[in-house]
């Protein structure tokens, strides 16, 4: 489990697999437990060496999940994860947890990848 600090909060990265084009992601990484109580978390980062930049993975629904790649579309910044928005430190961009632009400078969406799951997993296919 690696820890990055952010000023808002800490955000988790999660431990993955990697096969072929796609990252497995164990659905109960979106648990934590603190003082014996079992909270999910909104989303988790995902490493990877094929991208500068993490991928956000967060847990829309029971089976939904959406992933995107964390690289403002405006001027490449990276984005934090503010709850259900990613926010861009530099410029303010704003965009939806769907990787969606809500608030300008950028006017692209986020480069975004599809996912799918199973009873323990989820599969973001690059």
């Amino acid at each position: 489990m690696a820890l990055l600090q952010s000023c808002a909060s800490t955000n988790y990265f999660a431990q993955t697999t990697f096969e072929e084009n796609r990252i497995l992601i164990k659905k109960t990484e979106f648990l934590k437990t603190e003082k014996e109580k079992i909270t999910e978390r909104r989303f988790v980062l995902v490493r990877t060496e094929k991208f500068g930049y993490p991928i956000g993975v967060y847990k829309i629904e029971e089976n939904e999940y959406s992933a995107m790649l964390l690289q403002c579309t405006h001027k490449g910044c990276e984005l934090q994860p503010q709850g259900n928005f990613l926010v861009c430190p530099c410029h303010g961009s704003e965009f939806t947890n769907k990787g969606v632009v809500q608030n300008p400078p950028a006017e692209q969406n986020l480069k975004t990848f599809k996912t799918s799951t199973d009873n323990e997993n989820i599969y973001i296919y690059l």
